[in-house]
Formats: structure tokens, sequence, C-alpha cells
């Protein structure tokens, strides 16, 4: 039998398996993309909760402080231009009075910016806003606390706005209230007094942002009348992206008002007790890009996954050929037609088995078969061949051989320790190809045989061989259908 693989299968079947451990790979890639997605959803999230409990806590500042009646004065840069006054602080650090200079100061940045009257201390704006001026230092503060945070500011119902950074302020025009007032969000805020409002991301030009931020709004409430609305700016790209391991960028959409892209992928939706909003998140999915990434990231698992394959193709080659190698070696040493072994076979069996006490050496020939093949034709003895070298090999041991010489002439090998037990069973197979001959050819047909018994290490087989084959000859001569021992 022929066990050798072909070509085809020695380079498919390591493909086969190399695909799998790609697909493992390629599984074991997305499963960190994944994590990845997870964790940066999980800090987004914890974010958006960190920013909004930010807000609330100024709400609750301001509201107190409409409560105070007192004013506190805070001396301040002051400057009336465009008809709008400008007050900011005049240092940028401070530190409380008798504390030590070892102490950490803390930056502020924040303006405030209004009507002209803002800048004049007999107007009730400038009360108005003095009584929350001491919030502003905090609203810096607060500004400096996430790099995500693009800027605080509080704008008042009556016509001022408070803000950290003070960059916020620097642009703004005294057309800036009116236009804040007209925004949905403005309006939506002051309607919505108990949820922290979302809305964006979008790029707020009356504040002269050239980022997208999302704003969080609160409205700030004193004997159930509207003051002003608290806002809280997160520079989007900063707190989507910036801590993020991934290739391709997380993006905030308002999905009421943006539709979902085709490359959306790990959509989820936030919900956030407290806040009032219908934003989506979602993964940029950039295969192009995630390809590129994989190769660069599992360039070590897939280089392992390409020498695993080139080893497996080598040594499938190599055990092929050996077997290959050792088929053609059997083929040489059979004959074509029975399968038996051939006389250079018979030789080699010789060469390697271990011998018994005593060896058998039969040369059996099947009797007319000239006649055999005029009379029924060369097919039929083929046949009738077949069927001789099946027998033998059916009644024959594993440990022993059996071989064809060309033609009709056959020779068997036997060893063991009991001679008389090795003649019954040459005389047994005999029979048995005798009896049964009619299944090949109706009038059925005989064999004779000469067989040579030997003692091990008495001779070789050349001289076995002979002494058989004369014995052969003296059973064609006295009459056939026999064995002479």
């Amino acid at each position: 039998m022929n066990n050798n693989v072909s070509l085809k299968s020695i380079i498919l079947g390591p493909i086969v398996f190399a695909l799998i451990m790609v697909m493992l790979v390629v599984h074991n890639y997305m499963n960190i993309v994944n994590e990845d997605i997870d964790n940066q959803y999980a800090y987004i999230d914890a974010s958006l909760i960190r920013s909004a409990k930010v807000i609330t806590s100024l709400d609750y500042s301001f509201t107190s402080y409409f409560k105070n009646r007192d004013v506190q004065l805070v001396d301040l840069n002051r400057e009336v231009s465009g008809e709008l006054c400008r007050m900011w602080p005049f240092e940028s650090s401070i530190l409380a009075d008798n504390k030590s200079h070892d102490i950490p100061t803390v930056e502020i940045s924040y303006m405030l910016v209004g009507k002209e009257s803002l800048c004049d201390e007999s107007s009730a704006l400038f009360k108005r806003a003095a009584r929350k001026i001491a919030l502003a230092p905090i609203l810096s503060f607060l500004h400096d606390l996430d790099d995500f945070i693009y800027g605080i500011h509080y704008v008042d119902n009556f016509g001022y706005v408070m803000s950290s950074p003070d960059t916020v302020s620097k642009n703004i025009n005294k057309d800036t209230l009116a236009i804040v007032k007209s925004r949905p969000y403005w309006q939506k805020t002051a309607a919505n007094h108990n949820q922290v409002t979302v809305s964006g991301p979008a790029i707020l030009g009356e504040f002269s942002l050239s980022e997208p931020v999302l704003s969080m709004t609160l409205p700030v409430m004193y004997k159930d009348k509207f003051q002003g609305a608290i806002a809280l700016n997160i520079e989007v790209d900063k707190l989507l992206n910036k801590q993020s391991k991934l290739t391709n960028l997380i993006h905030l959409i308002d999905n009421k008002t943006t539709p979902v892209p085709d490359n959306a992928y790990r959509e989820k939706l936030l919900n956030i007790d407290g806040l009032d909003f219908h934003h989506l998140l979602y993964y940029e999915l950039n295969w192009h890009d995630e390809f590129k990434n994989f190769l660069e990231v599992k360039k070590f698992n897939l280089t392992v996954v390409f020498i695993v394959y080139l080893f497996s193709v080598v040594t499938l080659f190599y055990f092929n050929s050996r077997v290959e190698q050792a088929h053609l070696k059997d083929l040489a040493a059979r004959d074509p037609m029975t399968g038996l072994l051939n006389r250079r076979g018979l030789e080699t069996f010789l060469s390697k088995i271990k011998y018994g006490e005593y060896a058998v050496i039969a040369v059996l020939d099947i009797d007319d078969f000239k006649v055999i093949n005029d009379t029924y034709g060369h097919d039929v003895g083929d046949n009738v061949i077949c069927y001789v070298a099946d027998q033998l090999e059916t009644n024959t041991r594993d440990s022993d051989a059996v071989a064809r010489f060309g033609g009709e002439e056959f020779v068997v090998y036997l060893t063991g320790h009991n001679v008389e037990r090795m003649k019954q069973i040459m005389q047994r197979v005999k029979d048995a190809i005798v009896t049964d001959s009619s299944r090949v050819i109706d009038s059925g047909f005989t064999i004779s045989g000469g067989v040579e018994v030997v003692k091990k290490s008495s001779g070789d087989f050349e001289t076995w061989f002979k002494a058989a084959d004369e014995k052969l000859y003296q059973a064609k001569k006295t009459g056939k259908n026999k064995l002479v021992f």
C-alpha cells in the first residue's frame, strides 16, 4: 500500500493548521481591543460622573452665595472697552496669609466680563457679582482638576460672565450674552431644574472655542427664579482618546441629532444618573489601520506561526520522502501481480530474520499450468496464480515468508523447532489449495512441491533452494499432486 502523502496535502495540511493558529492570534488581538475599549469606556463614564459632581458642587456654592447679602470687595484689574467691563486678578497665584512659601501655591486664571456697569462699584450689577467673586478662584482650581476640562463659566442672567480660564472670556463681545441666551441648550437648562443638561459636542463660537466641547450646564435657582447657568465644557478629544491605547478613535455623538456611521463598533448608550442627555459612544473601526496595527503588535506571534508552518512542511517533506523511498523499495521486492515477495524480497527477508532450530524451504509449482492457460485463457491463468498466492498467505504465519519466483513457481519459508509439525503445515497448505481450487476453474487443479528441511546455519539459501527444486522435479516425475520431503 502506498502511504506517501501528495504534495498538495503537504502544503495545504500545515496551511490549515497555520490558519487556525492565525485565527487564534486574531481572536486574542480582538480580545485585547475589546478590553481596551471597555477600559476607555469605563474611564469616560468615571470622568463624566466626576465632572457632574463638580458642576453640582458649584451649583450649591453659587446658590448659597445668593443667600449671602454681603458684598465682598476684591481688588481686581478692571478695564472698560467695547462697551464691556473686564475684571481679572492682579496675581496669577494665591497663597493664604501667614502661610509659608514652601506650601505649593495655586495657579489661578479667571475673568469677569459684563456690561460697563459691572466696573461701577455702586451699580446693582457690580454688587450682584461681588457676592460671588470669592467663587472665581474655585472655578480656576476646578478647571485644572482634569486635563479634559476646557473651561468652567457662570453666565448670569443679568449680564455678566465669570469664567476660568480667562482665555474663555477675553474674546467675549457685547453680543455674546444675547447669543448664549438664544442657544437651545441655554433654554433647555433654564427649564430643566433637576438635572444636568448635556449638549454637544459642538464648537461654541460665542466663546471663540476652536475645539468641539461637550457642555454640562446646570441652572442656578434662587427663590424659584432662574438666576443664571453654570457650564462645564469638556474637550471631547482629550476625554475620549488621550489615554487610549486603541488604534482608531472613540467618538461621542448625540444620537438624536447625529446618525451612527456604518463603521461604528461597540456602540454604548451613556446612562448616568442626574444627567439629561442622549449620547452614545462608539469605536471607529477602520480595518486598514487595525490590520496594520495587528501586524505590528502581533508580529512575533505571526513569525512563530510562519516558522512552525515552514518546519511542518519541511518535516512532512522529509517523512514523505522516507515513506516513498520505503514504498518504492517494497515495490522492488514484491511481485506486481500477487503482491508476494519476489526473489530479491525473499533474500532480503531471510537476511534479517532470526532462525529457529530448523527451517523449511518449499518450492511449489502449479501442475499443468500451460494446459490451464491454453484451455481457459491467460486471464483465468492469472486468477489461478493469484488464488494460490492468497491461499499461501492465508495459511502461513506472519513470521513465515511466501514468494513468487516467476510464472507458476512459488517459494515458502518456515522456521521452527519441530520438524514434523512444519511438514504437517506444508501438507495442510498444499491440501487447502487443491481442495478449494474449483473456485477458480470448475475442474480444479493440483500443485506439486519439493520441501527441504534444514538445520540452522547449515548452508545458504541457494543451496536450500536448489535441493527443494530437485525434490519438486521428483514430485513432477512421480505423478504430480504431491509434496516430496
